[in-house]
């Protein structure tokens, strides 16, 4: 790991390589955070049972895609023995190549046989996780089908609105508040769904 400190917080992204702690990482775009967030996942894999046991949650699938190309790059790199692609002046390549070794032998001890099997890799978005919890647990979930994801979702936030503007008409305790909403935007319906809606979404 020569040439680490190269890289001014080069002991902050060694520190969050421990599997034995949880590390938030805040950084501005383009920092690396999703090249940090392979290695720690890399360095997980060479110390569990199986590879099932890491989830890596993100917002979209596009990131999710991209995070599971990058991990499953890395392993085929050492499984080809490409070092050609191997940068040995940038530290951070070197230590991801050396993580998925790690990992790509921890795979071979296990017989995992991930590159084979790359959906036992359990990168997804937040949304696909809770959906596999409603499938696992359908009684507890109270769901009588699996519920749908969806992408434009601002039929579902207007049919909200309309069901929180309801309210005003029942007993609950949200009725007050959205009396005082309507006082203070001039009993303008239309705008108080449209700012409803803008919330949600």
């Amino acid at each position: 790991m020569n040439n680490l400190d190269q890289i001014p917080d080069a002991e902050e992204r060694l520190r969050a390589l421990d599997p034995a702690t949880s590390f938030i990482v805040q950084a501005p775009a383009g920092s690396g955070k999703t090249g940090l967030l392979i290695q720690r996942y890399l360095r997980l894999l060479t110390c569990v049972d199986n590879p099932e046991e890491i989830i890596a949650i993100t917002f979209t699938r596009k990131a999710a895609a991209e995070m599971r190309e990058r991990i499953l790059t890395a392993l085929q790199t050492v499984e080809t023995k490409s070092t050609e692609l191997l940068n040995e002046s940038n530290p951070f390549q070197r230590l991801t190549f050396e993580l998925a070794n790690a990992a790509l032998r921890r795979d071979q001890q296990c017989g995992w046989q991930i590159l084979e099997n790359p959906a036992r890799l359990r990168i997804q978005t937040i949304d696909s996780l809770c959906a596999s919890f409603t499938q696992q647990m359908p009684v507890m979930s109270k769901f009588g089908s699996q519920p749908e994801t969806v992408e434009d979702a601002l039929q579902l936030y207007n049919q909200a609105a309309l069901a929180t503007i309801d309210l005003l008409n029942g007993d609950e305790l949200v009725a007050k508040d959205i009396e005082h909403l309507f006082e203070y935007l001039g009993n303008d319906t239309d705008r108080i769904v449209r700012l409803l809606v803008e919330m949600l979404a």
